[in-house]
């Protein structure tokens, strides 16, 4: 009986190894070859905490739409335009405020000499969260300050880019206490309605050419800029999401988008639809990178744009809070927590 006994446990034991094989053959045949995402439990919380709570406040008070508090005292920021004076100093002081709040490594001005022709001197925002183990090299997320060249008074810009801006300082809020093994920079680019893509004496192309000229590894770069609005157009139902690339193919940038599309899988973003959209379209803070750091993968994230449909709201006194579509700025910002935190390499 002793040995009759020791027979079947090991017969059992053989059965149950097999099963566990055959579980964890048949799960590697579901995952996606190449997958560039594997599922962290700290970027599920922080793309589930993603809501319009979260973000609706910063628009409201980037647009105008609500006082902001800044140097401790009540101001309503009636436009953001890069030539107005008090109000864009004052849109990039509230900025700056809230990166300091969150207790990043480091939050900087970078003054920029700006151009003739309209283009005034300017300030970028920087924050820094240092990298632990791949310090060198570097993961941008950008938005843009500004929301029209001349200094529209009525110029809310709660899309264009209010949303960019507001879903940017949410990542910074909430990565400021987690570990990754590359430095991840959130960049607040001034003038970007000037072209700033164009010259490097002001906002971004300022920013990337400096970069370029300090020798700095800057391995991945996405922009967000205008994020909130979609008019539900034919043929894609509402849900397209753009991330824009060069035509020609770039091996980085390719990543970024199978990252990004990964995210959406790992952690169950449902109502959009991601789109590589390789149409060398470089009319935003990433074409800097482009023009400046040519080697560095950089992208365009940006709500159903220019193929489908414009947002008409843009640079009028239109562009309001109360055009959004929450659901879908709610995902898109989900889908930037994701590869943002991915390509960082969260610990």
């Amino acid at each position: 009986m002793r040995k009759t006994h020791g027979i079947r446990q090991r017969q059992t034991a053989r059965t149950a190894a097999l099963a566990v094989l055959l579980v964890t053959v048949l799960c590697l045949a579901a995952a996606p070859a190449n997958a560039a995402v594997v599922y962290n439990a700290n970027v599920n919380t922080m793309i589930t905490n993603v809501t319009q709570a979260q973000l609706q406040p910063v628009v409201n008070e980037l647009s105008g739409e609500t006082p902001a508090f800044i140097f401790g005292s009540p101001y309503t920021i009636l436009t953001r335009g890069s030539s107005s004076g008090v109000p864009i100093d004052m849109a990039e002081q509230y900025i700056y405020e809230h990166l300091l709040s969150y207790g990043l490594d480091s939050v900087s001005f970078q003054d920029y000499p700006g151009k003739g022709g309209g283009v005034k001197p300017g300030r970028n925002i920087i924050g820094q969260i240092n990298g632990t183990t791949k310090p060198n090299e570097i993961i941008v997320i950008g938005c843009h300050i500004d929301d029209q060249k001349w200094g529209d008074p009525l110029a809310p810009g709660a899309d264009d880019d209010a949303s960019g801006t507001s879903a940017v300082l949410y990542l910074a809020r909430s990565f400021a206490d987690k570990n990754f093994a590359r430095t991840i920079r959130f960049c607040f680019f001034g003038s970007e309605e000037n072209a700033s893509w164009g010259s490097n004496m002001f906002g971004a192309g300022y920013y990337a050419n400096q970069c370029k000229l300090a020798g700095q590894n800057i391995v991945g770069m996405v922009e967000a800029d205008a994020l909130a609005y979609n008019a539900g157009s034919v043929p894609r139902n509402g849900r397209v999401v753009a991330l824009h690339r060069r035509m020609k193919s770039n091996a980085g940038e390719v990543a970024l988008y199978t990252m990004w599309k990964d995210v959406f899988a790992a952690y169950s973003i449902t109502g959009l639809d991601p789109q590589d959209w390789a149409y060398s379209m470089k009319y935003s803070d990433h074409g800097a990178f482009w023009n400046y750091m040519s080697s560095t993968p950089a992208v365009l994230l940006i709500e159903e744009d220019g193929v489908y449909v414009t947002n008409p709201n843009w640079h009028t006194p239109n562009d309001k809070v109360s055009t959004f579509n929450w659901p879908y700025y709610v995902a898109v910002t989900q889908s930037l927590v994701g590869l943002a935190a991915h390509q960082a390499q969260i610990q």
